[in-house]
C-alpha cells in the first residue's frame, strides 16, 4: 500500500484531527479490535473539520481572489448580485473539491497509521484500503507549461550563406517559425550548397578588388552578423533576501538539510517576524501553532500547569483559553525567551513563570491545577528514524509513566504530546488498566507530525463505554 502525501505549505498548512477514544486493557487481555467503521468516521471527521473551518478559508481565499469585492458591496443591483451568487458558488464547489482531496489522503494516512501502531496491518486490511482509494488522484498539481521540445542537432537550419531564394517558400515558413502549409506537411529541407559568391565577397566587390585592400582598411561587418556568435546576457545578480538574513548562523552553516525548518517558521509561530526568539533545540522541538490552538481548546479550564514550556508554544495558546497558566522550565534562557515571545502575542500577564526542575519541583507544590501538560524532550530529530518510539525509554529526562505519577499528584486531568511513531500500546497503558484516554492524530496538510493523548474525564470526550476488547470511536474532530 502506498502512503500518499501532498507537497505541504511552510507557512499556513492546513490542520486535520483524527480522534479515537481506547481503553486499557489488563495484562494479557485480548488485543485491541481496529475493525472501525471507517466510512462513517471520514465522513463525521470531514463534516466537524468543514464546520470548524471551511467558512474562514472560503472567505479567505475569496478576498484574494475577488480584491475588489468589498468596494462594491454596497452598490450592487439585482443582476450584479446573480452575477457574483453564482461566482461564488462556483469558488465553493471548487475549494471544497480540493480539500477533500487533500483530507482524503490525510485520512488514508490516518488509517495506514493507526493500523500500523498497533502493529496489526493484514494483507486483508491492506488490500481493502487500496480498494477503497484506488480512484483517488494524489498526482498533485500539474506543470502549467510542457517543456520545450529539444532541438534535433540534425534538424537543418538557415545559414547566412543560404540564399533565400533557393529555398521553397514551405520551407522558408517552416524555418521562420510559421505554418509550413496548410495541407501536407512539407518535406525536410537539405541543406544547399552556398553559391560561389559568398556575402562577404560581395560586399568587398561592392568596394573594389579586395586584393588593393590593407590590413588597416577592414570592412565593417554587415549588420554586425559576421562573427556568427550571440553575446550571452550576463545573469542578473540576486537581490538580498532579508528574511534568509535573518536566519540563525547554525542553519546558514549546514543549510542543505536544515533550511526546511526555517521555512516553516510561521507554522511555528504567526507572528514569528515579529521578534519570535527561539534557541537551537527549539527549532525542532516547539509545537506548531495549529496544534498548540487544538490542545488548548480542548484542556481550556480555570488554572495548568505547562512542565515543560520551553519557549512558549503551548504556554501562549494555553494563556488564551485558560485563566491562569504555570509554565515550567528547568532552563533560565528558554523562560526568558517564552516570557519574551509571550509578550509579542499580549499575553504574559496571564503566564507564571517558574525556573525549576519539574521533577522536583512536582513532589513539593502546593499547586493544584485543573490540568498537567508535559511536552518533554524527544531527544532531537533522530527520533523520526525510530520504526516505534519508546516513551518510557527513549523520552527525556525520565520515562513516560514516572512523568504520568508527577501529573496525578498534581491533577486528575494530564495531557501528553508525543512524537508520531509512538508506541500507541503504551501511550494507551498509561490511563491504568480499566480507565480510557483519547488519542488524537494531528496532520498539517498530509503529514502526521505527532500525537496529543487526553487522561482524565475532564479532557475526554462524553462517550459510551468500550466493551471488552473492543474500542470506541470518538467524533473526530473538535467542536
Amino acid at each position: 500500500m502506498n502512503t500518499h502525501y501532498l507537497t505541504s505549505s511552510h507557512t499556513n498548512p492546513q490542520f486535520y484531527i483524527f480522534t479515537q477514544l481506547f481503553e486499557a486493557r489488563h495484562t494479557g487481555g485480548p488485543p485491541f479490535d481496529l475493525s472501525s467503521n471507517w466510512t462513517s468516521i471520514q465522513e463525521e471527521s470531514w463534516l466537524d473539520f468543514w464546520q470548524r473551518e471551511g467558512h474562514q478559508l472560503l472567505e479567505e481565499k475569496w478576498n484574494k481572489r475577488f480584491p475588489e469585492f468589498k468596494e462594491i458591496v454596497d452598490v450592487r443591483d439585482e443582476a450584479e448580485r446573480v452575477y457574483w451568487q453564482a461566482l461564488w458558488e462556483e469558488h465553493v464547489k471548487d475549494l471544497g473539491a480540493r480539500f477533500w482531496h487533500i483530507f482524503s489522503c490525510a485520512f488514508e494516512n490516518y488509517q495506514h497509521e493507526l493500523l500500523k501502531s498497533f502493529g496489526s496491518i493484514s494483507t486483508e486490511d491492506l488490500e481493502e484500503i487500496e480498494q477503497e482509494l484506488e480512484q483517488l488522484d494524489v498526482s498533485g498539481n500539474q506543470p502549467r507549461y510542457k517543456r520545450k521540445k529539444k532541438i534535433d542537432a540534425k534538424e537543418p537550419y538557415l545559414t547566412a550563406n543560404d540564399d533565400p531564394e533557393d529555398i521553397e517558400e514551405e520551407e522558408q515558413r517552416r524555418l521562420l517559425g510559421l505554418p509550413a502549409a496548410f495541407g501536407a506537411q512539407a518535406s525536410h529541407f537539405i541543406r544547399r550548397k552556398p553559391k560561389a559568391e559568398s556575402v562577404v565577397e560581395q560586399y568587398f566587390s561592392s568596394y573594389g578588388d579586395s586584393d588593393n585592400m590593407t590590413s588597416e582598411e577592414e570592412p565593417e561587418p554587415l549588420h554586425g552578423v559576421q562573427s556568427g556568435f550571440i553575446k550571452k546576457k550576463k545573469p542578473k545578480k540576486k537581490k538580498p533576501n532579508p528574511s534568509v538574513d535573518q536566519m540563525p548562523d547554525f542553519m546558514k552553516e549546514n543549510k542543505s538539510k536544515l533550511f526546511k525548518y526555517w521555512l516553516k517558521r510561521f507554522s511555528l509561530f504567526s507572528r514569528f517576524d515579529m521578534g519570535i526568539r527561539l534557541d537551537r533545540e527549539s527549532w525542532f522541538s516547539v509545537t506548531p501553532e495549529k496544534i498548540a490552538k487544538q490542545t488548548a481548546r480542548r484542556v481550556a479550564c480555570d488554572v495548568i500547569l505547562d512542565a515543560f514550556c520551553g519557549c512558549g508554544g503551548n504556554a501562549i495558546q494555553f494563556a488564551l483559553t485558560c485563566g491562569r497558566v504555570i509554565a515550567v522550565d528547568i532552563d533560565a534562557e528558554k523562560l526568558a525567551m517564552a516570557k519574551h515571545n509571550a509578550t509579542i502575542y499580549g499575553v504574559a500577564d496571564k503566564i507564571e513563570f517558574i525556573h525549576a526542575d519539574f521533577l522536583q519541583f512536582a513532589p513539593s507544590t502546593r499547586l493544584r491545577p485543573d490540568v498537567v501538560f508535559f511536552s518533554p524532550p524527544w531527544g532531537g530529530p533522530s527520533y523520526q528514524k525510530l520504526a516505534t518510539f519508546d516513551i518510557e525509554e527513549s523520552l527525556l529526562p525520565v520515562g513516560a509513566s514516572h512523568l504520568m505519577q508527577l501529573g496525578r499528584r498534581l491533577a486528575d486531568n494530564v495531557s501528553f504530546f508525543l512524537p508520531r511513531n509512538a508506541s500507541m500500546s503504551q501511550v494507551i497503558a498509561l490511563s491504568g488498566a480499566g480507565q480510557q484516554c483519547e488519542v488524537e492524530h494531528n496532520y498539517l496538510d498530509t503529514r502526521l507530525v505527532a500525537l496529543t493523548a487526553y487522561f482524565g474525564s475532564g479532557l475526554i470526550k462524553t462517550q459510551p463505554c468500550a466493551a471488552e476488547g473492543e474500542v470506541n470511536t470518538s467524533e473526530n474532530g473538535v467542536d
